[in-house]
């Protein structure tokens, strides 16, 4: 044939073979494209699966971060181990998990030398790598309103005294709180807030410096100890600033024994020890001047006033967990008499298992005051009067978001006759950590000296900037 007969017949064998690669290579196009979505449905469901396994984890840190706040903040179990150097407002759901100082108290069963328990404990680094600052910031803010009768108003005796049918800010702290060096930290907290003389009307935004103290982290005998100006360990709630209560208001009994804010802002040195036993125990004990007026009075480190206090916890696994606590606090009043205060305080709880909720949460504390008097006060001649009262309260926790409880009080007066009931339901709702809102109702019976009937709605908003410690149990 021609040379050139060969080009048709070429060109026609190229076409045939075109025609058969294509749908080939459509298929295996079609088979890649199969694999491919299959590999990223494989890559989406293993991304999902650690993001849950990363959420879980990340939730058991905030848990037991819960019981140990920053270095100087209010008590929890976990006082006694050295805190971390950051502070994260996050605490995802409560927890019932024992306080890490437990772990740590899991000791050899050898005895240690007498050396060893002198020795110094050993420090912990300053910082976090890449940390700029070496202390935490943080701001809380907390509004409340008080809605009652005209009566009340009118007689300034409603829960919130002089601040009736009003919105006020009741504390926007500013706080301070981290390392000083490996070997302590410190917490500085200014405070600022309405304030209102009885039977006064006119009303100041008053600046205030609520604590100022610094913790010794490494000290012989496995101790912690703290020195300054702090809210002291006595009884369950009065570790706890204004915005972390759990409830809007503190319970009757708490406000007659010591005043609004409970004991606040006492000066003086506290040290506290965590037993080498296999459960949680901590011993604290402290020496302060005695500044509460409700309360003491006396101000004065010769005749100071002792806080001591013993608490436990118990962890019952798929039950929950339970604290236990007892006080004791005695001093001088500014009258130049003896006036002791016993607490004793119980806390449980439980979580759901997977997601953390629903929440069960059984609270209650009771005061026992033994108070000498004058003249002018004694009854039938008796100069001590023995005076009790208590609170117990139930939340259960929804959610994230919601929550509702139900609080009752029962207390005696201090110095005078006469006692009081109140029942409180409320309703909480958190948006997130940051953010949360409150309506509660109150009904409070006097009978004695503060013979009334009031009925009170109280509704509350606080927020929080950068750091806070976490949630306690």
């Amino acid at each position: 044939m021609p040379r050139h007969g060969y080009r048709p017949l070429a060109l026609l064998l190229l076409v045939a073979c075109a025609g058969l690669v294509e749908p080939a290579y459509a298929q295996d196009a079609d088979a890649l494209r199969r694999e491919l979505e299959a590999l990223r449905q494989q890559l989406a469901t293993m991304a999902q699966s650690y993001e849950q396994r990363l959420k879980a984890l990340s939730d058991r840190v905030e848990q037991l971060q819960g019981s140990a706040p920053a270095p100087g903040t209010a008590s929890s179990p976990a006082a006694a181990t050295p805190p971390a150097a950051t502070s994260s407002p996050t605490a995802a759901a409560p927890a019932v998990v024992p306080p890490p100082a437990v772990v740590a108290t899991a000791k050899s069963t050898d005895s240690p030398s007498l050396t060893e328990v002198l020795a110094p404990r050993q420090p912990f680094a300053l910082a976090a790598p890449g940390r700029v600052l070496l202390f935490d910031i943080g701001v809380s803010g907390d509004f409340v309103t008080d809605f009652t009768s005209q009566t009340r108003e009118r007689r300034q005796d409603g829960t919130f005294a002089g601040r009736e049918n009003r919105l006020f800010p009741r504390e926007v702290d500013l706080a301070l709180f981290g390392r000083v060096d490996p070997y302590a930290g410190a917490v500085v907290r200014i405070s600022a807030g309405e304030e209102v003389e009885t039977g006064s009307t006119s009303r100041d935004f008053g600046v205030k410096l609520d604590e100022a103290n610094a913790t010794l982290l490494s000290l012989p005998l496995g101790t912690t100890a703290r020195f300054g100006l702090m809210r002291p360990r006595f009884g369950t709630l009065n570790s706890a600033h204004q915005d972390d209560l759990p409830q809007v208001d503190r319970p009757n009994v708490l406000t007659r024994f010591f005043g609004e804010e409970e004991l606040d802002g006492e000066a003086g040195v506290e040290a506290f020890w965590v037993l080498p036993l296999s459960t949680y125990n901590e011993l604290s004990v402290g020496v302060f001047n005695g500044d509460n007026d409700v309360a003491f009075g006396r101000g004065s480190l010769r005749d100071p006033l002792v806080i001591g206090r013993w608490r436990t916890f118990f962890e019952l696994e798929e039950f929950g967990g339970l604290q236990l606590d007892a006080s004791v606090a005695s001093g001088v009043t500014a009258d130049d008499h003896r006036n002791t205060i016993l607490g004793f305080g119980a806390k449980y709880k439980w979580i759901g298992v997977g997601s953390g909720f629903p929440v069960v949460t059984l609270a209650g504390e009771a005061l026992v005051g033994l108070r000498h008097v004058g003249d002018d006060l004694a009854v039938a001649g008796d100069h001590q009067l023995d005076r009790w009262g208590g609170y117990l309260y139930a939340q259960y926790d929804f959610d994230r978001h919601w929550a509702a409880g139900l609080r009752g009080d029962w207390t005696e007066l201090p110095t005078a006759r006469g006692h009081e009931w109140a029942l409180s339901p409320y309703l909480q709702f958190k948006p997130s950590e940051f953010l949360r809102f409150r309506v509660q109702y109150k009904r409070t019976e006097g009978t004695g000296s503060v013979e009334r009937v009031a009925n009170e709605i109280f509704l509350q908003g606080t927020f929080i900037l950068g750091a806070h410690p976490t949630e306690r149990f």
